[in-house]
């Protein structure tokens, strides 16, 4: 049989950052030498340390696949494509021009524009309503001319801008700022559950994007701002950024605890190790950790090794802000709901106890009392501002949900369980 060698040329910020090759679907990637012997030259990712020798395919292929959606939205996409759902080379050559971050896939000798374009589609609210309800038939608009958009993730969405306040789809190498995510199919009110637990998490202090609810056509739609997306002189930028399971070489259909992806404790010996290289400030490993016990209160089953992520400035790292936050107890019997991650061999959220959170924060280095401390914080701050949110959310029609009484019962029953823990200790 032939051998078959095709090769993408990879960008970061619109520098070539070297070709990932294809030969008979193995895949292998090779730094270009000018972009190595440039200044301030960046790693594509934590997996792929920048050098001169060629990465081999256990470690390209989890990091390119993760550019690209997971589950039933990739094999959507692949049918929709005429390309096999595990051909990551083939998905990325089609809709590789905007992915998550700063990287950007083109076939061999097309290059993005030098500088980002302001080339958009300004939909009106018809066609904004006919691409919204049609994205589980065509997911990211793929194949339309000049939209090469890429959005990792389970969930169906639009990758847009917004243009004098209309939905626009970026064409070109132009920037995204927002994504928008219709309801998920047969999840009742996911849109505003997922806009509840964000507001919930930014009115406590985490680090969260800003999100919405917009109506289009009498149905709601939650979205999101990119948060690596930036404003500079006023030219949105990209920042570069990845996923835990990118950055571990993890491959995405395998980002589950007990499917062999990532662990607590993996997650938090990745921030370790960023921080004693100086590359990532201290406190990242503190929001971890509030980031842990606030998806335990809120019941987020769902909080696996892509739903956190690293963001990148340069050499310089942080722990990008949090996402994806949704209760997810109120969709499943309270008793038997597992989280995505373990607490000390722990799955179930009923059968976490104060010693499994104490051993587990004695295994990344957390003293009991620092982790009592965030506990009760926390608990205490998410009681009152679910409250508060409740409230405030319900008087707005637009905003108004009966999945929030839900949220506030389990919420409520976490809450409960963490201030027994602390009473009784």
């Amino acid at each position: 049989m032939a051998v078959k060698v095709q090769y993408l040329d990879v960008y970061l910020k619109g520098v070539f950052a070297g070709k990932l090759t294809s030969e008979n679907a193995v895949l292998s990637f090779q730094y270009d030498e000018a972009y190595l012997q440039s200044e301030k030259v960046v790693k594509l990712s934590a997996s792929l340390p920048l050098q001169h020798e060629v990465l081999e395919h256990d470690v390209v292929y989890p990091y390119f696949s993760g550019l690209l959606p997971d589950e039933d939205v990739r094999k959507r996409l692949a049918r929709y494509l005429g390309v096999s759902d595990k051909n990551t080379f083939g998905l990325l050559k089609e809709i590789g021009g905007e992915c998550a971050g700063a990287v950007s896939v083109y076939p061999e000798g097309v290059s993005p524009a030098s500088k980002a374009t302001h080339d958009y589609r300004v939909l009106e609210e018809d066609e904004a309503a006919d691409i919204l309800t049609s994205l589980d038939k065509k997911p990211l608009m793929a194949g339309e001319d000049d939209i090469r958009i890429s959005g990792a993730g389970a969930q169906d969405k639009l990758v847009i801008a917004f243009v004098d306040g209309k939905i626009a789809i970026p064409k070109g190498n132009t920037p995204s700022t927002h994504i928008i995510k219709p309801a998920i199919k047969d999840i009742n009110d996911s849109v505003f559950n997922e806009y509840f637990c964000m507001r919930l998490a930014a009115e406590i202090g985490l680090p969260v994007p800003e999100v919405s609810i917009l109506w289009i056509k009498g149905t709601p739609y939650y979205v999101i701002k990119r948060y690596d997306r930036v404003l500079v002189d006023g030219e949105i930028t990209r920042l570069h950024q990845e996923d835990f399971c990118q950055a571990m070489h993890i491959a995405p259909e395998i980002k589950y605890e007990d499917e062999g992806g990532p662990s607590l404790l993996d997650c938090f010996n990745l921030i370790d190790g960023r921080i004693k290289e100086g590359a990532m400030p201290g406190k990242a490993k503190l929001t971890l950790l509030q980031g842990v016990l606030f998806n335990y209160l809120i019941g987020n089953g769902d909080a696996h090794g892509k739903n956190f992520s690293l963001l990148y400035d340069g050499e310089s790292e942080d722990l990008a802000p949090f996402y994806d936050l949704l209760c997810t107890v109120v969709y499943n019997n309270h008793f038997k709901a597992k989280m995505a991650m373990k607490i000390n061999k722990k799955y179930r959220f009923r059968d976490v106890t104060l010693s499994s959170l104490e051993k587990f924060a004695e295994s990344i280095g957390i003293k009991n009392s620092l982790l009592h401390r965030q506990m009760l914080t926390l608990s205490n701050d998410v009681a009152n501002g679910a409250t508060q949110l409740f409230s405030e959310l319900n008087k707005n029609p637009e905003t108004k949900s009966d999945i929030y009484e839900s949220i506030l019962g389990s919420i409520a029953r976490n809450v409960q369980k963490f201030d027994h823990f602390l009473t009784n200790r």
